[in-house]
């Protein structure tokens, strides 16, 4: 949401304070507290284009009102079970009033259906944040308020049908009187153990009289029927925007930036959320939330992404952007963790305009897929020399975050803050997900006058020549953990259905157990081996081979069974 107080700016450059032709002004500070970003309500109200496009993306509007209100804060994700269907979630003013729109699409973006999301008992939606599981399930999370400031609620509806439909409303937390919480996120754990389908949401929880804050976390264990919590995550108290991502053994890693001392941090839990460490510096920043040409508030975030799956030659990594100003503007800058959250690369520049040209990048997202290809897109400002229209670009990387490909313009139109009366205000994210070759994309549009969620689908070139590591036809993945000690989890990759054996020999080929016989379905297709022959017999320590039988192809993996 909107911030109401500047929570804290600091130019890490002797008493630097940048003057307008950067592209932004700074207001008097005040350090004294945190602020929320879900109290500044907004008015209700009844661009030139810029011929220079380097991807062929169509630019879609999504929300089909015609009510000339804001839509904004947008997110999305494909269904990695079938990649025609994708869901966005946005906020939504159309009556007049904050709400939470939905949208689905079920050709690969071309068309979308949208309407209001139906959530709790409070009147007020807002800060709408979306996850999809690896059966193709979508969770919609949201922060419900009163007409005032009022009681706070965070609650949670699960679709199982592609968007569609959506199941009642399960509270995270509700009208706790001592606490005003704030600004949540959500992920879901899809690595390939037994944390998978796990639900994590952390938040802002600001005291009642908003004098602190820290970020805490619920979890759900049982696929979202129930959750526990909230925990304390942060020890530091000056805080906002926390983000949430899962390591590949299950470990929670929740980032945020900090006001006071100014950074990002990090802190990661071991047992499934329900306790963390230490709060763990990634870097030092130079700005806190600010507000850019147009009225533009901006905002350091952490936008984290994991590479948790086992056909991706990077898996394990951590991957995250930010937002920071340097020098002359803001640009974007990226970071690798190899050791779950434990240490970070020196941040580098993935915006590839010139330095210090003074047009500003901001609202980064990043995703990445099941081939290990990182994706990241921006909203930027390099094509004004007056620094005010912006657009959306997109980046992607092939070697784990060490080099990135050129930036390619998105949004065949660049938008225009003035073009709304309160478009200055397009709220704090924009949405990205990719899956099997396939980007989607949702930003705040104001080409029609107001702001409209628009999308975009591109089809990445990569894994279209299939440089990527992903399968033409079956494509059996490495077992997980190895060495195991009771179960060991296995998977295989299809492009089409076909009759597939999977099973276990020993050294010498002989059958040890039967893990699936049938037709497989397109995607990804997960079993595990408790170490049990055919008999029911527990077998002994050693090496055991899993073997993918397909007709014209047969694959095999190693996994050592230490008891």
């Amino acid at each position: 949401m909107r911030v109401v107080i500047i929570f804290m700016i600091t130019i890490l450059i002797s008493n630097l304070k940048p003057s307008p032709a950067f592209g932004f002004t700074i207001d008097e500070i005040d350090i004294s507290k945190p602020f929320p970003l879900s109290l500044l309500e907004y008015p209700v109200f009844d661009s030139p284009d810029d011929p220079w496009i380097i991807l062929d993306v169509d630019n879609i509007r999504v929300n089909s009102d015609n009510s000339g209100q804001l839509q904004n804060e947008e997110m999305v994700c494909i269904n990695p079970t079938n990649t025609a269907n994708a869901v966005a979630l946005w906020r939504d003013f159309r009556l007049g009033y904050r709400r939470v729109g939905v949208g689905y699409t079920l050709d690969a973006g071309q068309t979308w259906h949208d309407t209001l999301l139906v959530v709790p008992p409070h009147p007020r939606q807002s800060d709408p944040v979306l996850a999809v599981d690896d059966d193709g399930n979508y969770f919609a999370c949201t922060l419900c308020l009163q007409w005032g400031s009022g009681p706070s609620g965070i609650y949670v509806q699960k679709s199982t049908d592609s968007g569609v439909t959506w199941g009642n409303p399960v509270a995270v937390v509700d009208s706790n009187p001592d606490f005003f919480e704030d600004k949540q996120w959500i992920t879901i754990d899809r690595t390939f153990g037994s944390t998978n389908g796990n639900i994590y949401i952390p938040w802002a929880r600001f005291d009642a009289d908003f004098s602190q804050n820290q970020v805490v976390l619920s979890y759900s264990h049982d696929g979202g029927a129930s959750y526990g919590g909230p925990v304390a995550v942060s020890d530091g108290r000056y805080i906002q925007w926390p983000t949430v991502t899962t390591g590949m053994s299950g470990e929670v890693i929740v980032a945020w930036y900090s006001g006071f001392p100014l950074g990002i941090y990090t802190d990661v839990s071991y047992d499934q959320g329900i306790t963390f460490g230490t709060d763990s510096l990634v870097v030092p920043i130079n700005t806190g939330s600010i507000e850019i040409n147009g009225n533009i508030l901006v905002f350091p975030f952490p936008a984290l992404a994991s590479d948790v799956k086992l056909t991706s030659p990077y898996l394990g990594n951590i991957y995250m952007v930010f937002m920071d100003f340097n020098v002359a503007d803001m640009d974007i800058f990226f970071a690798r963790s190899e050791n779950t959250a434990g240490s970070w690369t020196t941040p580098i520049r993935i915006n590839d305009d010139p330095l210090f040209n003074g047009a500003d990048q901001f609202h980064p997202w990043i995703t990445v897929d099941e081939a290990g290809i990182i994706h990241v897109i921006f909203y930027d400002r390099r094509l004004d020399n007056n620094n005010w229209l912006f657009d959306v670009f997109y980046t992607r990387s092939e070697d784990g975050g060490d080099t990135w490909t050129a930036n390619e313009r998105i949004t065949d139109v660049s938008s225009d803050p003035s073009q709304a009366a309160t478009a200055g205000l397009i709220g704090e994210y924009i949405g990205l997900s990719a899956w099997q070759g396939e980007v989607q994309m949702v930003w705040t549009d104001t080409r029609n006058g107001n702001q409209d969620v628009y999308a975009g689908r591109l089809r990445t070139t990569a894994i279209e020549g299939e440089t990527a590591s992903i399968p033409k036809n079956l494509r059996l993945g490495s077992p997980y953990p190895n060495p195991f000690n009771n179960s060991v989890n296995l998977l295989f990759y299809a492009s089409a259905e076909s009759y597939v054996e999977l099973d276990v020999v020993d050294l010498l080929g002989r059958k040890i157990a039967d893990i699936f016989k049938g037709k497989c379905r397109i995607g990804e297709n997960r079993f595990s081996w408790n170490g049990v022959d055919l008999n029911g017999n527990d077998v002994s320590s050693g090496v055991y081979f899993v073997r993918l039988n397909a007709r014209d192809k047969i694959e095999t993996r190693k996994a050592v069974l230490l008891r």
